[in-house]
C-alpha cells in the first residue's frame, strides 16, 4: 500500500473541556458488529495489564512490571504526578520518565514514558515481542478511548475497555520513523474488514498493541496517533491506527525498570495526524 505525503497535523484532545463530546460512551468499530464483541475482546484476560492512566492529559498504559507502567510520552507535558487505574483502583506515580529520544512530535515515533508506581501490582505483566517482524501481521489494539464506528467517527466515552483487530500495513517514510512507527488501516466491510476491524480513538494513547503467536499475546507496541489520507482524522474508515514498535525501546525500558539484559519478559498519506488523549475531566 502506498501512503501519500502528509500535510497538516492536529491534536485530538489537546483542546478545552468546552468542545469535548458529552462522556457517555474506546475505540471506533464496525458498524455492523455489536459493541459488545469488542468489549469482550477488550476485557480478555491476555489484557488485563492495560489501564487507564492519567497525568496532564488522560490515556491509556500498559502494566510491564508489578510496579512500572508503559505509557505513552505525549500524555505527561510536564507532569510530575499521575495515577493509573487498573480493575476500579487508582495507584499513584512516584515517577515519571520519558524515553530520551522523545522529541515532543508523535511522527518521529519515541512516544514512550515509564511510570513507577507507588504499589506493586498483583496482575500478571505481558510478555515483550522482541521480533523485527511487524508488516503484516494482525495485531490487538486494547484501549478506554472514545468510540463510535467506521461511519461516525469517534463519537462517545463510556470508560470500557475495547480490543480490534487490523492488519499492520504502513510503514513508510511519509508515516514517519519507519524503525519505530507503524499503522493499520481500518478497513470497511465491503474492503475485507476483519471480523473484529477497528481503529484507535483519543483517549486510547497509551494503550497496548498486541501479537498472539498462536499460544499467547505478546506486548509489540503503544498507541500513539491516528492518520488520515483524506485530511480527517476522526477514526472513521480508512483511517490508520499509528502506534510505535517496543523493540528499539526495549534497552532504555529494560535498564530504567531494572531488567538485566536480555529482558526476562523477552520472548500513514495527505492528512492529518491526531494523537490520541483527553484533557482530565476532574480538574
Amino acid at each position: 500500500m502506498r501512503m501519500a505525503k502528509f500535510k497538516s497535523m492536529a491534536r485530538v484532545g489537546i483542546f478545552s473541556l468546552a468542545i469535548l463530546p458529552v462522556v457517555v460512551r474506546s475505540a471506533t468499530i464496525r458498524d455492523d458488529v455489536p459493541d459488545s464483541d469488542y468489549v469482550a475482546l477488550g476485557n480478555d484476560p491476555a489484557f488485563a495489564a492495560v489501564g487507564i492512566f492519567s497525568a496532564n492529559l488522560t490515556g491509556c498504559g500498559t502494566l510491564i512490571a508489578p510496579d512500572w507502567v508503559l505509557t505513552a510520552a505525549h500524555l505527561i507535558l510536564g507532569a510530575q504526578s499521575g495515577t493509573f487505574t487498573l480493575g476500579g483502583t487508582a495507584y499513584s506515580a512516584t515517577q515519571i520518565i520519558t524515553d530520551p529520544s522523545w522529541n515532543g512530535n508523535p511522527s518521529a515515533g519515541n512516544d514512550f514514558a515509564l511510570v513507577h508506581l507507588s504499589s506493586s501490582l498483583t496482575a500478571i505483566p505481558p510478555a515483550f515481542y522482541t521480533r523485527s517482524t511487524m508488516l503484516g501481521q494482525t495485531d490487538t489494539f486494547v484501549g478506554y478511548g472514545f468510540t463510535g464506528t467506521g461511519l461516525t467517527g469517534w463519537k462517545t466515552l463510556d470508560g470500557q475497555k475495547r480490543g480490534f483487530q487490523a492488519v499492520v500495513n504502513v510503514n513508510n517514510p511519509n508515516f514517519g520513523n519507519t524503525a519505530l512507527l507503524f499503522g493499520a488501516t481500518f478497513e470497511s466491510p465491503a474492503n475485507n474488514a476483519l471480523p473484529l476491524e477497528g481503529c484507535v480513538a483519543p483517549g486510547d494513547s497509551g494503550g497496548g498493541v498486541f501479537v498472539n503467536d498462536g499460544s499467547q499475546y505478546y506486548l509489540a507496541g503503544v498507541i500513539s496517533l491516528v492518520a488520515s489520507t483524506t485530511g480527517n482524522p476522526n477514526s472513521s474508515y480508512g483511517n490508520i491506527s499509528g502506534f510505535d514498535s517496543i523493540l528499539p525501546a526495549l534497552p532504555w525500558i529494560n535498564s530504567t525498570i531494572g531488567v538485566p539484559e536480555p529482558s526476562s519478559y523477552a520472548l500513514l498519506l495527505t492528512s492529518g495526524i491526531a494523537v490520541l488523549c483527553f484533557k482530565r475531566l476532574n480538574k
